[in-house]
């Protein structure tokens, strides 16, 4: 490592990778309830361990950028990250947000729409790391050598962030409620994402290979 601060993406992926092992365990053992509906039925129902299983997927993901762009943007930039405090921070309302949407589904507490079923009070607690993230970042980048991959880097978090305002959205009509629903579910993956990922592995091809940046970032 270059700079101190990328250390805190080792936070990150740690988290991200327990995450991983829930989502797993969940898959198998809803798969097993699927098969023989009477486990666990009331303890633990299919709907509930399915919703355990899919977040789990989305915020690990999620989690996984984070601790990437926390790597990746000191190297790129050339400096260390504005603060790490801030970045431990976000990571505990994340990781906090998670296992509070895990309790409250398992009392019954969801908000119904398949992938946002999470509680107001944990979307919030989101929008709150998504703030702190996209200040964290941008300050760092701004006071650092501009790249194109930091820039497309950029570009797909924020979307990704701010996509996220419209899961509180929630109408009575069902035809604007599910275009509300594709903004944050779909745009995320087909849109956001790819950009994310594309920065991503620039930088990866860039350690990897040696190949000139301009042909990088040109292809």
């Amino acid at each position: 490592m270059k700079y101190a601060s990328q250390k805190v993406a080792y936070a990150y992926f740690i988290a991200a990778m327990g995450l991983f092992a829930i989502q797993v365990l969940g898959g198998l053992l809803a798969g097993w309830i699927y098969v023989s509906p009477n486990t666990l039925s009331e303890l633990l129902p299919f709907n509930i361990i399915r919703m355990i299983h899919t977040n789990a997927l989305i915020v690990w993901l999620l989690l996984g950028f984070f601790g990437a762009a926390y790597y990746l943007i000191p190297e790129e930039s050339e400096r260390e990250i504005y603060s790490v405090k801030l970045a431990y921070l976000q990571l505990i309302i994340l990781v906090v947000g998670t296992l509070g949407a895990v309790v409250s589904y398992l009392v019954g507490i969801h908000g119904g729409r398949e992938f946002l079923e999470q509680p107001l009070w944990v979307k919030f607690g989101i929008l709150v790391a998504a703030v702190i993230f996209l200040v964290n970042i941008s300050l760092t980048v701004l006071a650092g050598r501009r790249t194109a991959i930091t820039n497309v880097l950029l570009t797909g978090l924020w979307m990704l962030s701010l996509l996220w305002i419209f899961a509180f959205i929630n109408p009575s009509n069902l035809s604007l409620d599910k275009m509300y629903w594709w903004f944050v579910v779909h745009l995320w993956v087909e849109g956001t994402w790819e950009l994310v990922m594309a920065s991503i592995l620039a930088f990866l091809m860039l350690k990897l290979t040696g190949v000139d940046r301009e042909v990088m970032c040109l292809r």
